[in-house]
């Protein structure tokens, strides 16, 4: 390439960076440092919003926010200027401290070349706006560090969320209801289907006597169903829960009582247990 066309590039460019510099609207830069009460400066974050506005040179301001990090006290930023802009321009800025509003103000920039100081922008409101600085009581989503982001993190409700229903996280992470019949058990993944190994409802069974003689001689006892599962039965003699495997064995729905605690004439035995179902 010749040196007159690589002249002729250059210049092409400081020309179209030219013309992007002019395009981009005046800004006054805001610069302060900010102390607590005791003496101590502040450190959070400032979170500068603002409505549509236009600016003193027809720029288009899109109403959006900024947050600023405020480390040792020191505040700097750039802004448009609202009072030369189009009429109710403003900024209103909220100072944050782990994720809680402290406080909130108004700020009326104006055009300006040097940097300007907090107290050259802070107004009560701006002229011919109602606007004024929201209570340190009132939060805002924007207000609380990650908060917005949590929420939009949340399971949503999916086509399949019924009201009324037991609900499960699908797959995709939404909210969904479980499916089936209203006697129906849901498992683990979300899936139902009949209760127990049976195929039928659980049952349970409160003190139940078992079927056997209680004469100090007979150690077998038969009860009216297989209890499910076998450490579901508490088996007691006499008001005392019986000790499986010390005081009694248990098969099916047969208990054969140990020698050192085959029950004595006059004995009282009762079972409570869960059963299988049909």
């Amino acid at each position: 390439m010749s040196a007159r066309r690589l002249i002729f590039v250059f210049t092409a460019v400081q020309a179209l960076l030219g013309m992007l510099a002019e395009a981009a609207p005046p800004l006054t830069q805001i610069y302060d440092t900010l102390y607590k009460a005791d003496g101590t400066p502040f450190t959070g974050s400032a979170v500068v919003s603002w409505r549509s506005f236009t600016a003193a040179d027809t720029s288009n301001i899109p109403a959006n926010s900024l947050t600023l990090q405020v480390v040792g006290g020191l505040l700097r930023v750039k802004l448009v200027p609202t009072t030369n802009a189009s009429a109710n321009a403003y900024y209103t800025v909220r100072f944050n401290v782990d994720g809680k509003l402290q406080f909130t103000e108004i700020w009326s920039v104006p055009p300006s070349n040097l940097a300007v100081a907090v107290k050259d922008v802070r107004v009560q409101a701006p002229a011919g706006s109602n606007a004024v600085a929201a209570a340190a009581s009132v939060v805002q989503l924007v207000d609380v560090v990650g908060l917005t982001e949590a929420l939009a993190d949340r399971p949503t409700k999916s086509i399949a969320f019924q009201p009324n229903r037991i609900a499960l996280i699908d797959a995709t992470g939404e909210i969904a209801g479980v499916s089936g019949s209203p006697g129906d058990c849901v498992h683990v993944d979300g899936t139902a289907g009949t209760c127990g190994a049976g195929g039928g409802a659980i049952g349970f069974v409160d003190m139940e006597t078992p079927a056997g003689s209680v004469d100090g001689a007979n150690a077998v006892f038969v009860l009216a169903q297989a209890p499910f599962p076998a450490g579901s039965l508490h088996l007691f003699r006499n008001g005392i829960l019986q000790k499986p495997a010390l005081d009694y064995v248990l098969s099916g729905n047969r208990v054969t009582f140990l020698s050192v605690a085959t029950p004595q004439t006059g004995d009282l035995l009762l079972a409570s247990y869960r059963t299988a179902g049909p």
